[in-house]
């Protein structure tokens, strides 16, 4: 039941569960560890620095107390009257008894409080009731000294009332150091042992985390490559043209949003396949008829109104021959309603309509047709060559100064067919011929003008023979312009479905 929860997650939600699953145990782990290395951390530098601060005063307190009083004793004066904080010629540093006291006092409490073990704070009061009964007998031996007591009985004094009780503070400091640095043995245990269960703690922790991510990972896995898999062989299913394909999942994830639109997706395309096929034969016909009824007008207007101005010059011999090439012309053009026709008919075709067009362009044009014989039976689709004879001669020729030539070429290139027709005219720069291009590709109309247009003759050479076939351009300003076409050298009556 938990599992069958955790499969109606998303995806998303599914990832983000392992790493937590895994992270968080560590970070509460780390956080122990650091804990626990802190605390030892802390005691041991607790113990340090009470044990540095006692150390200051194990043998400077004693030396400089006893010795400050030995001088006042000796010299007989008070302690307002020594040169307190000189440093003699023995070394040690003369003193104020009672500020050194009172200085000692504030260190004890400093100690009291920082205390690590409990005794130690009872060994603290200790040493400062023996403070409290040295500062008393220092005062009591400098008063014997103001009333000028013997010296034997104020050495006395000062052997068995200030020695002795200098003697007992050093040896209750030493004590106290002593005390506090057992307490590293026991900080020292308390730390192994931390580390022991710290060990076992990481061990559990790791098989706890490992086990969950496994659990989860394995899980995750499968909620998720065992759906992909199943659409993958849908996939696989639908690109052999089984548009009855169907995959099921049971999740409501990502996946189960994917193979439900997949689901869908399938079937729409089965539906417009359907579609596709119902209407093919209508399409190809509407095709042929769009084609043909895209021829240009003007072509016709200008060739009938040369016919007039013929006819008006009485030169009935070309008349005839006028008429003769524009019958020959439409004849191939409407091709009694056939899509494809042989080269040899596409040659006449051309060459009609370059005849005719010599009539009127008899002092600019000049044209040769060299096409081998051997491609003569070959089939293409109709109006292949002529919009891009008629685009050389009207944007080419036409517009040059002088006479140009006109060549149109066909030879076979391994398994394909190249046509090649080629003008010396006006050419064009870099900017038009990339415009051109565009316009080709992307069918903008912008050469209607031309019979079928570029574009057109284009559209069809993809639709028949795939889109690595096509047409090229080179072309230089006031050099001409050559115009490559390469097709296949056999076309199917059925265009190829891109």
């Amino acid at each position: 039941m938990k599992w069958r929860r955790y499969n109606q997650l998303s995806i998303n939600k599914r990832l983000i569960m392992i790493p937590f699953v895994a992270i968080m145990p560590m970070i509460v782990l780390v956080c122990y560890l650091v804990w626990t290395v802190s605390s030892a951390t802390a005691a041991y530098a607790g113990i340090n620095k009470n044990v540095e601060r006692a150390n200051q005063y194990v043998r400077d307190f004693k030396e400089r107390i006893d010795y400050t009083m030995y001088l006042s004793v000796i010299r007989n004066k008070s302690i307002n009257e020594l040169d307190i904080g000189k440093t003699t010629i023995n070394g040690i540093v003369t003193v104020n008894p009672y500020d050194y006291i009172e200085e000692l006092k504030t260190v004890c409490d400093e100690l009291s409080e920082s205390a690590t073990v409990d005794i130690n704070r009872n060994q603290i009061k200790r040493l400062k009731n023996s403070l409290k009964s040295l500062k008393k007998n220092v005062a009591e031996l400098e008063y014997n000294i103001k009333n000028n007591e013997l010296y034997d009985a104020n050495m006395k004094y000062l052997d068995d009332n200030i020695y002795e009780l200098t003697a007992l503070i050093q040896s209750g400091i030493q004590n106290y150091i002593y005390i506090e640095t057992t307490n590293f043995e026991e900080v020292k245990e308390a730390l192994d042992k931390n580390n022991e269960r710290t060990i076992l703690l990481c061990m559990i922790t790791a098989m706890v985390v490992t086990a969950l991510s496994i659990c989860l990972s394995a899980q995750a896995t499968k909620s998720i490559i065992v759906p992909i898999r199943k659409l993958c062989k849908m996939t696989s299913k639908v690109a052999e043209g089984d548009f009855t394909a169907k995959t099921k999942v049971n999740t409501k994830d990502e996946i189960a949003v994917l193979a439900h639109n997949f689901n869908d997706m399938t079937k729409e395309i089965g539906h417009l396949v359907d579609d596709m096929q119902h209407n093919h034969e209508t399409q190809r016909i509407l095709e042929s008829k769009l084609l043909q009824a895209q021829i240009n007008p003007h072509f016709l207007y200008n060739t009938l109104d040369t016919v007039v101005w013929i006819a008006e010059a009485k030169q009935n011999d070309q008349v005839v021959a006028i008429v003769t090439y524009l019958s020959e012309f439409f004849r191939t053009t409407l091709s009694k309603g056939q899509d494809i026709i042989t080269i040899y008919d596409e040659k006449r075709h051309i060459e009609s309509y370059l005849k005719i067009q010599q009539f009127r362009y008899q002092d600019v044009l000049e044209y040769s047709i060299d096409i081998e014989e051997k491609l003569y039976e070959v089939k293409i689709p109709k109006l292949l060559l002529q919009p891009l004879v008629e685009n050389a001669l009207v944007h080419g020729i036409r517009n040059k100064r002088g006479k140009g030539h006109l060549s149109v070429r066909g030879y076979f290139q391994e398994n394909d067919v190249i046509f090649e027709v080629e003008d010396d005219g006006k050419g064009m720069n870099k900017e038009e011929l990339e415009a051109l291009i565009h316009g080709m590709d992307h069918d903008s109309g912008a050469d209607r003008q031309s019979g079928f247009g570029v574009a057109n003759v284009n559209q069809r050479i993809h639709i028949y023979y795939g889109e690595q076939y096509g047409i090229s351009y080179e072309s230089h300003p006031g050099e001409g312009t050559l115009v490559r076409i390469q097709v296949a050298d056999h076309v199917s009556e059925v265009p190829v479905i891109q």
